[in-house]
This record gives C-alpha cells, sequence and structure tokens, in this order.
C-alpha cells in the first residue's frame, strides 16, 4: 500500500508524524512516578524502622526484667541511663545535637539502601 501513488502522501504524513513524537517525553513522566514513590518508600521504610529501634530501646528494661537469672544491674543501669539521656538533653543542648546526629545517620542508612 505504500509503494502505491494514491497513498504515498497519506504514508509520509503518518511517517512525519512518527518522527515528531518522541519518547522522551513518555519516559520522563514514567520514571518521574517511579522516582517519586521510590522516594515515598524510602521516608516510610526510614520512619517505620526508626519508630521502631525507639519502641524496642522503650522497651528493653522490662523484656531484660522478665527474664529469670538476668542481673538486676543491667536493668538498672538501662532504667537509670534512659533518665540521664533525658537530663542531659534538658541541661545541655549539645546532647540534642547528638541524638539529633545518630537519628539523621539511621535515616541516612535506611534511605541508601537499595532497592
Amino acid at each position: 500500500m505504500r509503494d502505491e501513488e494514491n497513498y504515498g502522501d497519506l504514508a509520509r504524513l503518518f511517517a512525519a508524524e512518527d518522527t515528531a513524537l518522541e519518547a522522551q517525553p513518555f519516559t520522563d513522566g514514567v520514571m518521574k512516578r517511579v522516582r517519586r514513590e521510590r522516594a515515598v518508600r524510602r521516608l516510610t521504610v526510614g520512619s517505620f524502622g526508626f519508630l521502631g529501634a525507639v519502641i524496642a530501646v522503650l522497651q528493653l528494661p522490662q523484656l531484660l526484667s522478665a527474664f529469670v537469672g538476668v542481673d538486676h544491674t543491667v536493668t538498672t543501669a538501662l532504667t537509670e541511663a534512659q533518665v540521664e539521656l533525658t537530663t542531659a538533653a534538658a541541661s545541655n543542648p549539645i546532647w540534642l545535637a547528638i541524638i539529633a546526629g545518630a537519628a539523621l545517620t539511621m535515616a541516612a542508612v535506611s534511605l541508601t539502601e537499595r532497592a
């Protein structure tokens, strides 16, 4: 059909239209969505990972005190460490910076995980 003289103009029109449409805008649109979903996934994994770590640290003294034969000094030291950390953070802002640095480090590790 393309070889016939009657349809030559139509074939040239379709060929020109095909070359005018580029794949890059479509590819950019798809990749934008993929990048957005990856960013949301990283944020979700990082935030839930950090939240889980905080909950685990807060539950550690109760967990250790439930085991038979665990030394009382370990559970006391963990409880006192939580109180001292809170007191140190309230009295000296540098401890808040240290805590924030640790949190950012954990966030960076979870954000740079490979898919």
